[in-house]
């Protein structure tokens, strides 16, 4: 009830003043830092230096624009409501989502409170003229292919890298990924950069006594674990192999161990269901930490222990 009444208060007059809104892909590979940058110096050149409106705050989300959810994007909607700026502005249009029913509904609402947007881009555009706003809703049809288009080259990029022995992805527990130069005869081919996995040598040895012990064929998961926990190994994350509660009550982690002693990558092995990509049939170009043979004798022992419910006694 409450919640209801402070919608339909009437929004307070908006101060003058700017609010900026920045937004980057959550995309760590984008550099959102450099990203964020560019956006504040095209905002203060084509917009914030040709007014003498103070700027009140900037509000900076580093998530897709896909959620409606980023919380400085709702704490901005929540100041517009209490009248504490005037005006908004973003590099562009599709900075306020890929979605143009949320966005355009953000702007309405912005101006429902008496706040106006305007893009650094088009600095000359008025959302709320209804021939600008045809340009408006342009702008997000062509961001949304832009973003379709993108997800077919990357899918298609991982397709490629993983059929010529690649990894793609984040290295598994015991690997670490490494990005260098590419050489000089292979980059028309992969670009100037290239991505690769190498065996950690911090955490290789784990996961190698991991599958020696595997191989005895007389421990369970459990046992394993117990085993790896009682040398002071530990997960990736820092978490032990077994978790003891308060109570003393122990719980080993056999669902960590199960999925690498599953994981053909540690064989040396290119394997993608999105792909088609079968078990042995493309070759990693990376070190596997146990043998082909020796991973698929792991595989067997873990199907017996699993016909005879033995992963967790």
């Amino acid at each position: 009830m409450a919640a209801r009444q402070q919608r339909n208060r009437e929004p307070a007059p908006p101060q003058p003043g700017w609010a900026i809104y920045l937004r980057t892909s959550s995309d760590e590979n984008q550099k959102p830092e450099f990203s964020r940058d560019r956006q504040r110096t095209m905002i203060t050149m084509s917009v914030l230096a040709a007014s003498d409106l103070p700027v009140y705050s900037e509000y900076i989300d580093v998530l897709t624009g896909k959620d409606p959810r980023r919380k400085a994007y709702q704490q901005m909607l929540a100041d517009a409501r209490a009248g504490k700026f005037s005006h908004v502005v973003v590099e562009r249009a599709d900075r306020f989502g890929r979605d143009d029913t949320e966005a355009l509904r953000a702007i309405d609402e912005l101006h429902r409170f008496g706040v106006a947007v305007r893009f650094a881009n088009t600095p000359e555009l008025d959302p709320m003229d209804p021939d600008d706003r045809v340009l408006v809703t342009l702008t997000f049809a062509l961001a949304r292919r832009e973003s379709a288009l993108m997800g077919i080259r990357v899918k298609g990029g991982l397709k490629a890298k993983r059929e010529s022995g690649g990894y793609a992805g984040r290295a598994p527990d015991g690997y670490i990924n490494v990005r260098g130069q590419t050489e000089l005869d292979k980059r028309s081919d992969m670009g100037r950069i290239s991505h690769w996995i190498e065996p950690d040598p911090e955490r290789s040895h784990i996961w190698r006594e991991a599958w020696a012990l595997l191989l005895t064929g007389t421990m369970t998961l459990n046992e394993i674990a117990e085993v790896l926990h009682a040398k002071g190994y530990s997960l990736r994350t820092g978490k032990p192999f077994v978790q003891i509660g308060q109570k003393g009550g122990r719980r080993p982690a056999t669902d960590k161990l199960l999925r690498a002693f599953n994981d053909w990558t540690y064989a040396g092995w290119v394997v993608s269901e999105e792909d088609g990509i079968a078990p042995k049939s493309i070759r990693g170009d990376w070190e596997p930490l146990v043998s082909t043979e020796d991973f698929e004798a792991g595989l067997a022992i873990l199907a017996r222990l699993e016909g005879g419910s033995e992963y967790t006694s």
